[in-house]
């Protein structure tokens, strides 16, 4: 097996030789022009043809909904048969796409959260390594944007919320956090970024400011009252799905135990499992490696134990996957691994990928801690 002291020269072997790291390195253009295709046809694909859905107007009636003062979690004919489960505040947000014709809101919305992906990864990782993580996660959000979910942008929050916590920018990561939060309860799991920092508790109070004053923005539009209520509403829709399993560790353990049975235990014992080495090794919170494997494996996570997880979430898994595999020495198994997130299976090969990072992160040494800051903040 390869060292983990090099991936970077470890990855070049693997590839073929210089020519090809060369090419990874001016391959960002490449890139961007690849993730704006793939979003332009998933659009065209549900603009065209006959495979329409209701994801899209679902977000936007909600803006619109609440312009009303209307229940937003109701249901609607002009939104089909799918109903809205996001806060008040995100209809609210999702104005600068509502405002544009509906064709053109849609494209608008499936570029963002395309390229947010893509920007996001290129933040976390130096050129070739990002270059190699974007390749692999393209399938996936191109899947993402056939269903004009929110995975992508959701995925590109978590990340940014770590990296502006890295550069010290607490209010940065305290919105991205609760940007996040508004979007999907999930994100919120990024607090635990702050943990190995000096800031945690500054970066707290920021947190509780940044949502309070989100969770207040669609005062603007309708009253304290409907406001408060339109929570109620939220949390009463969120209830009826408390017992689901969707593409989640729970689905899969279900297959073994049948039977009517909580997900709460699963998901604290994944919880556990997924901070456990982040609060034990105290000792390797200064390596920047260390903390990115964490961020990979949170990414994990938050799809695996979440209850309503679907095909189309995985783009936020996968993008774990991906920045996993590109910060790794390449090795076959760990490629085979990564092609088996990418076949249809989602489930039992990222709860395998995550199980291994769980192992590289109880195994992780630091080689040399005054050096990983800048190896992580170079250009590869």
């Amino acid at each position: 097996m390869m060292s983990n002291d090099n991936p970077l020269a470890a990855s070049e072997s693997f590839l073929g030789g210089t020519d090809v790291a060369a090419w990874l390195d001016r391959a960002m253009p490449w890139l961007i022009a690849a993730y704006v295709l793939a979003a332009t046809l998933a659009w065209f694909t549900r603009t065209f043809t006959l495979h329409h859905h209701w994801t899209y107007p679902v977000f936007r009636q909600s803006f619109y909904h609440l312009l009303a003062h209307r229940n937003l979690y109701a249901s609607d004919p002009a939104q089909g048969y799918d109903f809205f489960k996001y806060s008040p505040t995100f209809a609210l947000l999702f104005a600068p796409f509502a405002l544009l014709p509906s064709s053109v809101g849609l494209l608008v919305w499936d570029i963002a959260n395309a390229v947010a992906v893509l920007a996001a990864v290129a933040m976390v990782l130096p050129r070739r390594q990002a270059a190699i993580a974007a390749i692999v996660v393209l399938p996936e959000v191109f899947v993402s944007a056939q269903a004009s979910q929110s995975n992508g942008l959701v995925a590109a929050l978590i990340v940014c919320a770590f990296v502006a916590l890295e550069r010290s920018r607490l209010t940065a990561a305290a919105i991205a956090v609760a940007v996040g939060t508004a979007i999907k309860i999930f994100p919120l799991a990024a607090v635990t970024f702050a943990l190995p920092r000096s800031t945690r508790w500054r970066f707290g109070w920021w947190i509780v400011v940044a949502g309070a004053v989100l969770a207040a923005l669609p005062l603007g539009v309708i009253s304290w009252p409907l406001l408060r209520q339109q929570y109620q509403w939220w949390a009463n829709i969120e209830a009826v799905d408390a017992l689901a399993r969707g593409a989640s560790a729970m689905g899969l353990l279900a297959g073994v135990v049948p039977g009517s049975w909580p997900n709460w235990p699963v998901q604290l014992a994944g919880t556990l499992v997924l901070l456990a080495p982040l609060v034990l090794r105290p000792g390797q919170w200064n390596d920047a490696r260390f903390l990115r494997l964490y961020l990979c494996s949170l990414l994990v996570y938050v799809v695996l134990f979440n209850h309503q997880a679907e095909r189309p979430s995985y783009v936020i898994a996968v993008t774990g996957v991906a920045l996993w595999y590109a910060m790794s020495p390449r090795t076959l198994w760990r490629t085979l691994l990564v092609l088996l997130t990418l076949v249809g299976l989602r489930e039992a090969p990222c709860l395998l990928v995550w199980i291994v990072i769980q192992y590289d992160l109880w195994t992780f040494r630091t080689a040399e801690p005054a050096v990983s800051d800048a190896v992580a903040a170079g250009s590869g």
